[in-house]
């Protein structure tokens, strides 16, 4: 049986670890959304970047791959590194460069989970996380709130789905 090396990837399949940092950043975003006593005002840029880093990283656990070192001659398994099969922070291409099996699936359990189309939200709020994390950079920019909690809300549910019934 061959050992693997550290550049060997297993088949892209959901990853847990990238999900939970999803949910994390979510989570964060959902603190400030719940403290009734926040003015929202002050809090639209990390909302906005915690909600985008949200749901890039969702679509990254969609296809993670685990590099692992080579199992020792005592027959002991290293640690293993965890990543994403895609990259980049532009939500729509980073959908885009997933297999499109995967972009189906994911597709429609956001509809499921919302009720809503996912492409029209991922083109709307392609752009947040680089935007709002360097504001001071933009001309001007209107951003829509409800868009990118939706869209984080609603891929941590269908990509935690998709993982459940994938094989």
């Amino acid at each position: 049986m061959k050992k693997p090396n550290m550049d060997e990837q297993t088949k892209p399949r959901p990853n847990g670890h990238i999900w939970m940092s999803a949910e994390q950043f979510y989570n964060a975003a959902e603190l400030i959304m719940a403290n009734e006593s926040v003015d929202l005002n002050r809090y639209v840029l990390p909302l906005l970047v915690n909600y985008a880093l949200c749901v890039e990283l969702s679509l990254k656990a969609a296809e993670g791959t685990v590099m692992c070192k080579p199992v020792s001659q005592a027959g002991l398994i290293s640690a293993s590194a965890t990543k994403s099969a895609v990259r980049g922070h532009e939500l729509d291409k980073v959908f885009a460069a997933l297999q499109s099996d995967t972009q189906r699936k994911i597709a429609n359990e956001f509809s499921v989970a919302t009720g809503e189309p996912l492409m029209p939200l991922l083109e709307i709020c392609s752009n947040y996380f680089i935007q709002a994390r360097y504001s001071y950079e933009q001309i001007g920019a209107a951003y829509d709130l409800t868009a990118v909690r939706t869209l984080a809300r609603g891929l941590l549910q269908a990509v935690r789905v998709f993982d459940q019934k994938s094989p």
